[in-house]
């Protein structure tokens, strides 16, 4: 994309989802792949069916290479009972040094042919799930 002096906002509005289940084990799974142009996220939401907590990893590949972002703890049914809220991964203390908006709210941007993963350090129960939910566009 060439350079402007005029501001460039995503064009495309997106939702990423992703879903890790028991017979994912730890493996990466696909979140976002960036855009020709590049993607923002503005949000990454987090909620979990299992009734143990679980540490999520937030990976980005660049060129084949993995490189770990952050890691949190999501508790026990966040998300999925009223007293556990999901957990909203850009805004978690575990992710300080992110970039932030115009408005002060955190962003991550994902280049072009990057791809951001999540996963989960210990197999989740069986019959259980952790569903992530990122919101964000495309340039």
């Amino acid at each position: 994309m060439a350079g402007t002096a005029t501001p460039i906002f995503p064009q495309t509005v997106k939702n990423y989802v992703a879903q890790i289940l028991n017979a994912d084990a730890s493996n990466v799974k696909t979140l976002v792949t960036g855009a020709a142009n590049g993607s923002k996220i503005e949000a990454i939401t987090v909620a979990s069916t299992d009734t143990s907590a679980r540490d999520v990893q937030l990976v980005i590949t660049i060129s084949s290479v993995v490189y770990v972002l952050t890691t949190v703890s999501i508790p026990a049914s966040s998300g999925s009972i009223n007293s556990a809220p999901a957990i909203d991964i850009l805004r978690n203390a575990q992710w300080p040094g992110l970039s932030y908006d115009a408005n002060g709210n955190k962003i991550l941007y994902v280049a072009s042919g990057a791809v951001l993963g999540i996963k989960s350090l210990a197999t989740v129960t069986s019959g259980k799930e952790i569903d992530c939910l990122a919101v964000g566009g495309d340039f």
